[in-house]
């Protein structure tokens, strides 16, 4: 299925600031919350492995500890402008936009991003690689240019991105997971598969190596395939896979004209 923190604090403008500290590899992440920081890394870890609504309903819990919480804000509109979710990305954007807090450099970069975005321009990755020059041991540096650039439909981009990244994260799993979808839009599905296998690799207990995996048969055609790795990923988790699991299912006894021999998982 496609798509962390020291703290320090800073006293600014009479607001209790909580931070990464500012020789950190990290991007710092401002907010007068720390509990909304706690939260907004849960979530982060929750959109790492997949779990996009439980990601969404912590980044909510962030914001109702800080409204003015920018990057969980940016998050939000980050995912909705993905998902082609207008009003939605138009909310969190604004909140994002017309935040009262003292951002830090990084934070500034991506807030010109959602005005440009806002004014419809699609291209910003310009502010992507500005972000990797300055943080260049963040894996989430990576991920930003990464969606400024699924934005812009750079996919030979993207692939360049994520296997910069690979190098420099300490888990690389979830550029894994993204790097087989890049590889399965330009059509290069040996080296798909490959990102894949790495993704499962990495880590085997997570329900959706084999969601994505089953994603990866459905491309190749090979529905058994996909049907058996979609029910593996549901035998790990019961909210994954299982229609997914059914449409293979339907496509390959429509295509070979027999019924799906199922095996226990």
């Amino acid at each position: 299925m496609k798509r962390m923190f020291l703290l320090t604090t800073l006293l600014i403008t009479g607001t209790l600031i909580f931070s990464q500290p500012a020789e950190d590899k990290f991007m710092p992440v401002t907010t007068n919350s720390k509990s909304a920081l706690s939260l907004y890394n849960q979530a982060m870890k929750y959109y790492d492995d997949v779990k996009l609504k439980d990601a969404l309903e912590t980044f909510k819990k962030a914001l109702n500890a800080d409204p003015d919480f920018f990057m969980a804000n940016y998050q939000m509109a980050s995912y909705y402008l993905l998902n082609r979710s207008d009003d939605n990305f138009n909310e969190y954007a604004d909140a994002a936009i017309n935040c009262r807090a003292k951002l830090t450099d990084a934070e500034e970069l991506l807030k010109e991003g959602l005005v440009k975005l806002k004014q419809g321009r699609t291209n910003v990755t310009d502010l992507g690689k500005k972000l990797v020059e300055m943080y260049p041991d963040d894996p989430n540096s990576y991920n930003n240019l990464v969606s400024f650039q699924s934005l812009a439909g750079d996919s030979t981009g993207i692939v360049e991105t994520l296997n910069k990244a690979i190098i420099i994260a300490s888990n690389p799993a979830s550029f894994y997971n993204q790097l087989g979808y890049a590889y399965l839009t330009l059509n290069q599905s040996d080296k798909a598969e490959e990102a894949f296998n790495k993704y499962i690799e990495l880590e085997p207990k997570n329900p959706n190596v084999y969601d994505s995996k089953g994603d990866f048969y459905m491309f190749i055609r090979r529905y058994d395939k996909a049907y058996e790795s979609y029910m593996t990923a549901n035998s790990i988790d019961p909210s994954f896979s299982h229609d997914k699991a059914e449409l293979a299912k339907q496509l390959y006894e429509q295509t070979e004209g027999k019924k799906l021999q199922i095996i226990s998982i």
